[in-house]
């Protein structure tokens, strides 16, 4: 207890207290105890014995920022990255890849069995698939503008943090940087304010693939004049790499990345990727895995998992544009895909096409309205493949997979919490956790993927 403490029974802030750090959150922050509260420590690492200094003080928990590490973890590193920890887009740079795999992994472990019920969830769960090296992997980057440059946010605000590079992306973000940077120099093109709702440029989709294409694609508030789509195009294509430039028209006072009319200016409208052995054609606004190459070892988890023979008949639930089922489609009788919308669904069809998959159709709708409508007309699946948001699983889908007795369900989760929460209810209504295993998908980051395998338990 410090001597600067005012009232031993009620710590104030400016307090300063020494604390030892015995997990983290996902936003990084490490997590102690004082006084039966949770403190959490912005900076510190599990493992660790610090000295904090009391920012905040709630009926709940205590926050704090780290002062002084009195004893150092081995499983703290030094960050690759020199925007981290200002920079909002990775978390947890500063642990070992042991140290972080291990967490998730634990994380798992602790939703199924505080939030699902599982008393045996340490054994269910299997070692989490890491990825080696942990960086480099991201296809996908949302670049932000603001006076001070081009970046992402700082973490827990809408302030640009500029940035260099980025070593989580595929491909070097510095000459792409210096270009989105030239084009609104030349076109004397002012950064987008939220608040004041004025300027021009809101910040830049950037997408690519393992074989080095770039779709960039400029958002802005408004259209631009014929002139300056001219000098867009020859600014752009100075990058060798450029497969796609597309410019995005962005007028709503919101904070979408998007916008509703997007306009090639050159190249192609997609870039290719390669996923399992099938190509896909991605486009702005295509959902396709931010990282491809774990991506890769989820799905043949999740085909090991599903057991397909053949003959089965397989629902592919929140299918997005088709990814899963077209990579299961093989080994299946017939695959129905499930997706709100709209676009997805045209590119799920279009991938099939382009991959000749013939076995596979897509139904555009919520998945909850339409698997009991299908029910109804005495459709009936083997193995149900679901990936929903980090919301998880309407309750209405699950009650439809319930109704039907359907076999067997692979579960894809971007979210452990709400995964054990849906877990959880199907083991009440005669399902069992038979595995589950984690993908590190975003290293660096406290998130973290599962995929789980429920069975129907006989005689329920």
């Amino acid at each position: 207890m410090n001597k600067t403490q005012k009232n031993k029974n009620k710590p104030c802030v400016g307090d300063h207290l020494t604390v030892t750090i015995t997990d983290m959150t996902r936003r990084g922050e490490g997590v102690g105890h004082f006084m039966g509260q949770a403190l959490f420590v912005d900076g510190a690492v599990v493992g660790e014995t610090v000295e904090a200094e009391l920012t905040a003080v709630k009926s709940q928990y205590l926050k704090g920022k780290l002062s002084h590490i009195i004893e150092t973890s081995a499983n703290r590193k030094a960050p690759d990255c020199p925007a981290f920890p200002e920079c909002g887009g990775c978390q947890w740079l500063h642990l070992t890849s042991a140290c972080e795999n291990a967490l998730k992994r634990a994380t798992v472990v602790n939703d199924l069995k505080h939030i699902g019920g599982l008393d045996d969830a340490e054994e269910k769960v299997r070692p989490i698939i890491g990825m080696d090296p942990p960086c480099h992997y991201r296809n996908k980057a949302q670049l932000k503008v603001s006076e001070a440059g081009i970046g992402f946010y700082r973490k827990g605000s809408h302030q640009v943090v500029p940035i260099c590079d980025c070593m989580n992306q595929e491909v070097p973000l510095a000459p792409i940087i210096a270009v989105c940077q030239k084009w609104m120099a030349d076109l004397k093109l002012k950064p987008y304010d939220e608040i004041k709702r004025r300027g021009d440029v809101r910040g830049f989709l950037l997408r690519t693939n393992r074989q080095g294409d770039v779709m960039v694609v400029p958002v802005v508030s408004h259209d631009l004049s014929s002139e300056q789509k001219r000098q867009t195009v020859q600014i752009f294509e100075g990058l060798p790499q450029l497969k796609s430039l597309m410019l995005n028209i962005h007028t709503k006072p919101n904070n979408r990345v998007l916008g509703t009319k997007t306009e090639l200016l050159a190249g192609e409208a997609f870039i290719e990727e390669g996923l399992c052995g099938y190509t896909f054609n991605i486009s702005p606004q295509s959902f396709f895995q931010v990282n491809t190459i774990q991506a890769e070892k989820l799905y043949e988890k999740a085909k090991g998992y599903a057991a397909l023979t053949g003959a089965e008949t397989l629902w592919d639930l929140y299918c997005g544009t088709g990814t899963i089922g077209i990579c299961m489609a093989k080994d299946a009788g017939r695959v129905l895909g499930v997706e709100i919308v709209p676009e997805a669904v045209e590119d799920a069809r279009k991938n099939a096409k382009r991959n000749h998959i013939q076995n596979i159709s897509f139904i555009c709708g919520k998945a909850e309205d339409v698997m009991p409508e299908q029910i109804r007309q005495g459709s009936r699946a083997d193995v149900a493949v679901v990936d929903p948001p980090r919301k998880g699983c309407a309750r209405t889908l699950l009650d439809s997979l319930i109704a039907c007795r359907i076999p067997k369900i692979v579960y894809v989760s971007c979210d452990p919490a709400t995964l054990a929460r849906d877990v959880g209810i199907l083991k009440k209504a005669g399902y069992e956790l038979i595995e589950a295993t984690p993908v590190n998908m975003f290293p660096g980051t406290g998130h973290v993927e599962t995929v789980a395998l429920m069975s129907r338990v006989d005689g329920k």
